[in-house]
């Protein structure tokens, strides 16, 4: 008799495809048309592939695990980087913020040891503006949709507030990138203020925060009337 096959539990569940299907609706190609009224076959084959496809996202998030980001990382990372939306830095700016601000900087592995996202920030500023900062969040695309981005915001945010004491925790983003903006607002981001020209090709930025329990009057979230320029900002 031949063994039975052996399934490998450890690898990361490549979701992606799966959850564009869905999207795609149901059993449909992605970009189809449903058919009309929206019933018979594609309404009862629909739900069950969400349910599956959610089921799939819990199960691969639960072989999720976050650890500190180490040097070799920087060269197992580049599945993450390849989005078109993810800005990318220097060797030494990574360098850098691991020496200088370790406790800022995770990473969110799967059980294979695939790295399937990171977060690098730190913390700044003095006085009602001393904050956390993040750099930098991204997760790989094939890994999306499954909370990694809300954990790893969250586990900053508990760096930000237990370790530093700070007042807030902040972000900058592209005013074009809707997306993220919705997904930060999500999680508790507001728009602050509009940082003109603050990106390449002089895109404009939104200064995205979320005030932590020391500001108990939430003065670091109210909104400011007029954009900024770059060089007005209260630190570097």
């Amino acid at each position: 008799r031949l063994p039975a096959p052996r399934l490998d539990t450890q690898r990361p569940l490549p979701l992606r495809p799966q959850l564009d299907l869905v999207a795609g609706g149901g059993l449909l190609a992605r970009g189809s048309a449903a058919p009309a009224g929206g019933g018979g076959t594609y309404a009862r084959t629909a739900a069950p592939r969400r349910r599956r496809a959610r089921s799939l996202a819990a199960a691969a998030a639960a072989m999720t695990s976050l650890r500190p980001f180490r040097c070799g990382d920087l060269f197992r990372f580049n599945n993450v980087n390849l989005d078109v939306l993810t800005e990318t830095f220097q060797l030494g700016f990574y360098m850098s913020y691991l020496a200088k601000h370790p406790e800022f900087y995770q990473v969110a592995e799967g059980a294979a040891g695939r790295t399937m996202g990171y977060i690098m920030g730190k913390a700044e500023g003095s006085g009602e503006q001393w904050h956390g900062h993040v750099s930098a969040v991204t997760v790989a695309p094939e890994f999306r949709r499954m909370g990694l981005a809300r954990t790893l915001m969250r586990n900053l945010e508990d760096v930000s507030e237990r370790r530093h004491d700070a007042y807030f925790v902040d972000l900058f983003v592209r005013v074009s990138n809707t997306m993220a903006i919705r997904m930060y607002e999500g999680f508790g981001y507001t728009v602050y203020r509009r940082v003109l020209g603050y990106y390449s090709k002089e895109e404009d930025a939104f200064d995205l925060r979320k005030a932590l329990p020391r500001d108990k009057e939430k003065k670091s979230v109210v909104p400011l009337k007029k954009p900024v320029q770059p060089w007005e900002l209260e630190w570097s």
